[in-house]
């Protein structure tokens, strides 16, 4: 019982820390996206930047 328990929370640590990484990927990409004034899938918004009208 205790050996199913340890899988389950490493399991779940693993599921969350390639959930943060991908996060984190999207979000330097769309911040590098923003940075050089090109669209980055940001839902119509406008952010005040350079390259930006």
């Amino acid at each position: 019982m205790a050996e199913a328990d340890i899988t389950i929370f490493i399991a779940t640590a693993v599921s969350l820390a390639i959930t943060i990484a991908i996060y984190f990927g999207e979000r330097a990409y769309r911040y590098k996206r923003i940075k050089e004034g090109k669209h980055a899938g940001t839902y119509g918004m406008q952010y005040e930047g350079e390259g930006h009208p």
